[in-house]
């Protein structure tokens, strides 16, 4: 399981609420590998993943969009890749609940965990500078 503090700030509340509901979501995914569950059950939390994910990155890109993030591109081909990687599993692995659910977790898990400790501190490190540019 992951630990809360390896979420990084990106000095954005709505970002920073998403990434610690993102968070939870793998929590409920790390809790499915654990025990037995049901296929509606999973349906669910995979909806409720997706619809997160798409959620935040749609919002992540207005920020950049906003802030003029120079590299906003390159980002947003690493969103669309997360999103392509979980379709990929869902498909690849939807008759083997257990094996779904973990490659999932780990997926949820790097996002969390590298994307948003790499990919997001550029762009909060870029907003950071440019605010202390502005003053």
């Amino acid at each position: 399981m992951i630990s809360n503090q390896k979420i990084v700030s990106m000095n954005n509340e709505l970002l920073d609420s998403q990434h610690q509901d993102i968070f939870e979501i793998s929590i409920k995914l790390s809790l499915m590998n654990h025990r037995h569950i049901n296929s509606k059950e999973l349906k669910e939390v995979l909806k409720e993943l997706l619809v997160m994910l798409n959620r935040h990155f749609s919002d992540e890109e207005a920020f950049m969009r906003e802030i003029n993030y120079p590299f906003i591109k390159e980002h947003m081909k690493i969103h669309r890749s997360i999103i392509f990687e979980i379709e990929e599993i869902i498909v690849r692995e939807a008759r083997t609940i257990h094996v779904l659910t973990e490659k999932l977790d780990l997926v949820v898990r790097d996002f969390i965990i590298n994307h948003t400790s790499k990919e997001d501190s550029k762009i909060t490190k870029y907003y950071e500078k440019k605010l202390k540019n502005l003053i």
